[in-house]
């Protein structure tokens, strides 16, 4: 009784990986940026969630609260890069900085990643006084793509001191000028 071997030939086995090697090149791009689109919208969550809480903080102490871009959670950036961190701290004195750790509420650290978060040009914080209301003019931060440096969408803080996410259309495909 003669059984017979079954398996894969050797050419088969070529093509198979080679199939298998062209799908994965095609489909590659498509998920860069749908991993893109998922930090954004973690970053969009976590903003909204940071500024949001300072503005019930302001509103429930009776105390300005600020909002500040931070790289080492301690202090405020003087720049307008936001994709680092940021920190949520007290803020009765006005001060561009925090007096003392003690004032920290929250602090939010993020590793580079393939989005940049900058904000409004001459907008460095958002300040919330005791009545929810952010002074000054609207801010937007705005997450673009380090890969293609696309606009992804924007955080946008308006008078009132509310937060909306806006997601940039795909089909437009807005440049992002301020990605290094």
């Amino acid at each position: 009784m003669s059984r017979q071997v079954r398996g894969f030939t050797l050419v088969e086995l070529v093509v198979t990986v080679l199939v298998l090697a062209i799908a994965l090149a095609v489909a590659m791009p498509a998920f860069g940026a749908l991993r893109e689109r998922m930090v954004a919208m973690n970053t969009f969550h976590a903003l909204t969630v940071a500024l949001m809480s300072a503005r019930m903080a302001a509103i429930t102490h009776g105390r300005p609260v600020t909002v500040c871009p931070s790289a080492d959670g301690l202090s405020c950036r003087l720049d307008l890069r936001w994709d680092q961190g940021w920190i949520v701290y007290r803020d009765p004195a006005r001060s561009p900085q925090p007096k003392d750790a003690l004032d920290i509420l929250w602090v939010e650290q993020r590793a580079p990643g393939p989005v940049a978060v900058r904000s409004t040009v001459g907008r460095h914080r958002v300040r919330y006084q005791p009545s929810g209301f952010s002074g000054g003019n609207n801010l937007s931060l705005r997450a673009c793509s380090r890969r293609g440096a696309r606009l992804l969408g924007a955080v946008v803080v308006n008078l009132g001191g509310r937060a909306r996410v806006e997601w940039a259309r795909e089909a437009e495909n807005p440049p992002c000028p301020y990605v290094p």
